[in-house]
């Protein structure tokens, strides 16, 4: 990423290095929400410190400098006027000023600490103004932006209660103003996830809806973890019950094979023509690791995973240099859809045309900006502290490879996973300490086990049955330690008789090929004019993909073949670009079936499964990782005879 578009925005990018936030009077936004620098400096952050390269830590202090340089003099962060501010454009800029309080605390925890005090003074004052900036707003702003989304806003407040309790007991406007927020925001999502009110389905899937704030897609995944932020300040623990409807219910009725939240960009059914944001998967992987670290429920730590792992990379370019907008769980192609401006419209709203390609700014820009965060953030929920007294330690909670220091133990991770099932761990601990480590919840038990240099044998695993941690005692000294997960095929039901198919927790799909044509980038207002000469980056381009082999493919669920990734070779590099079947893959039988198109754009539903004869003889089809297509079949029809359930 640093190395792709994310690490280059500051340097070309209007809405970065033009913006309001930093020319208030000349500065430029795609929206009055000026949230585009606030995005980038919340996901750049993170990046730059986690890989500590020079070149983007000096972008963000220099942003970082500048900002608070134009910080206004009643405390207000930004290009706003009284009168004209709301909160949520200031949401992901305080997000990412805490998170470098804690990259760099010797040289910007004074400076952080300054400008937060200010700002919550003046939030305090404006809040007490009949919910001023929250509930009540500028007539070109619309308020439900911010209450959609407040639980983020609630989040650096509580930063500055946890970090600073002395201070937090001088400045009781910090509580207040998540009280203030609490009672203004007339979102409440706790009273969405109740019976009779979630739409499992979706009749009205437009902006007219009551219930659009709620069924954005990327309101929803901002909005997964918004009871447990609550929880902490109220301390109201029905608002947990909340949590894990909001989760249960999202993925049973609208999420999709790779881990993300349907909603195009509003959420409709399960159909696998149905797109998600970009900006949906990286919200919904950081919800979902603020919820494991908030209510330690082992499924959630799961699919973090899962859609950082697959519905993250599925929707880049394998250099990072291009996006998607929206993807399909089924999309043999990624192409300009004239229909979508004729009045044929497959999405919700995205009806530019060009929503599936890859490009520079393929339809509304905010996943341009927005789109940073999704593998820095989940890196840094990676860790955190477990247990209480003599029973806590480090933990390993979000796998893959990774790094923590603290004042007595530093730790590697070094795998490859999740391509490969083993972890291995190099430990240098001045003192004895615990340390845990999370089995995910489908792991083989079997085949998973755990060596140390401390212990002669291998240590049967005992994860706990909610965390799923598991808990080992680690001497002082060096020491070195191999975990190796258990893994195996399983499939997952979806909607039409059809299946998803997993393997440790990668979502394999159809390998369909894949061709492509290039072009200048284009802008979202005119996604099919001649596109821009002039950009600085010659990686700058915009990409229609398609297929190069039949997509319309039933299989026989019997005949899976994993090929794994063999002993001592490294996965590709970039890991996910499309390299065809290349191990690890998985291979089963199958055959091409009479299937429909969906308004002609797109594959529809597959045909009954009465109605899936083979067109044909069969033969052998691979399944690759999800994540390495960028044209995709990931709900396959089983062929006429076989049942439909998912394995464990």
């Amino acid at each position: 990423m640093a190395d792709g578009l994310a690490g280059h925005e500051l340097d070309f990018y209007t809405f970065v290095n033009y913006s309001r936030w930093l020319q208030p009077h000349t500065g430029m936004d795609y929206s009055d929400l000026n949230e585009a620098l606030p995005y980038w400096f919340n996901g750049m952050v993170p990046l730059a410190y986690l890989l500590n390269d020079s070149r983007l830590i000096k972008q963000v202090e220099n942003v970082a400098e500048s900002v608070l340089m134009l910080q206004q003099p009643d405390g207000w962060l930004g290009p706003e006027e009284p009168g004209k501010r709301n909160f949520w454009g200031r949401t992901p800029f305080l997000l990412g000023l805490t998170q470098l309080a804690e990259a760099d605390p010797m040289h910007w925890e004074e400076e952080v600490l300054r400008a937060m005090l200010t700002f919550m003074l003046t939030m305090n004052t404006m809040l007490n103004n009949k919910g001023d900036g929250i509930a009540l707003c500028p007539s070109d702003y619309e308020c439900f932006w911010g209450q959609a989304r407040v639980a983020d806003l609630i989040i650096p407040i509580q930063w500055l209660i946890d970090n600073y309790p002395d201070m937090a007991a001088q400045h009781p406007e910090w509580a207040d103003n998540i009280r203030l927020l609490d009672q203004y925001t007339q979102i409440r999502w706790a009273d969405f996830y109740q019976d009779g009110v979630y739409p499992q389905v979706v009749t009205d899937p437009t902006t007219t809806n009551p219930q659009y704030p709620y069924i954005h897609g990327v309101n929803a995944g901002q909005g997964l973890k918004a009871s447990a932020v609550l929880r902490r300040s109220t301390k109201n623990d029905s608002l947990i019950a909340a949590s894990l409807r909001a989760v249960e219910w999202t993925f049973a009725y609208h999420g999709a094979p790779s881990g993300t939240i349907l909603g195009d960009e509003i959420q409709r059914d399960l159909a696998p023509f149905s797109g998600s944001e970009l900006c949906t998967a990286v919200e919904t992987g950081y919800s979902l690791a603020y919820l494991y670290h908030a209510l330690g429920i082992n499924d959630h730590a799961d699919k973090a995973e899962r859609v950082i792992y697959n519905a993250l990379p599925a929707m880049m370019t394998g250099d990072h240099w291009a996006h998607q907008y929206l993807a399909q769980p089924n999309q043999p192609w990624a192409v300009f859809d004239q229909g979508e401006r004729q009045g044929q419209n497959v999405f919700t709203t995205a009806r530019r045309g060009a929503a599936t390609t890859f490009g520079l700014e393929p339809e509304y820009p905010c996943c341009t900006v927005n789109h940073p965060q999704g593998y820095p953030k989940f890196v840094s929920n990676s860790w955190g502290y477990y247990g209480i007294g003599d029973e806590s330690g480090l933990a390993h909670v979000l796998l893959g490879p990774s790094f923590v220091n603290d004042s007595s133990v530093a730790i590697e991770c070094d795998t490859y996973y999740p391509f490969d099932n083993v972890l291995r761990y190099t430990i240098n601990a001045s003192k004895a300490f615990t340390l845990f480590v999370r089995v995910p919840t489908w792991y083989d038990k079997p085949t998973t086990s755990i060596t140390t240099t401390w212990d002669r044998d291998p240590i049967t695993l005992q994860p706990d049955p909610v965390t799923g941690l598991h808990m080992l005692s680690v001497p002082a000294g060096g020491q070195s330690m191999i975990y190796t997960i258990g893994m195996t095929i399983r499939t997952e039901p979806r909607a039409n008789q059809s299946i998803s198919v997993y393997y440790g927790n990668l979502l394999f799909a159809l390998d369909v090929g894949q061709a492509n044509e290039s072009y200048y980038p284009h802008t979202f207002q005119h996604p099919d004019g001649d596109g821009m000469v002039n950009l600085p980056f010659t990686q700058l381009r915009d990409y229609h993909v398609w297929n190069t082999t039949p997509w319309n493919i039933a299989i026989d669920m019997n005949t899976f073949s994993y090929h794994e990734l063999p002993p001592e070779t490294q996965p590709p590099n970039p890991p996910f670009a499309y390299y065809g079947a290349r191990e690890p893959f998985i291979s089963v039988q199958g055959c091409e079936i009479a299937w429909d198109q969906y308004l002609g754009a797109i594959p529809g539903p597959p045909p009954p499964a009465w109605n899936r004869s083979c067109i044909g003889e069969k033969q052998t089809y691979n399944l690759i990782p999800y994540g390495q297509t960028k044209v995709h079949m990931s709900e396959l029809p089983l062929l006429s005879g076989e049942g439909t359930g998912g394995t464990p």
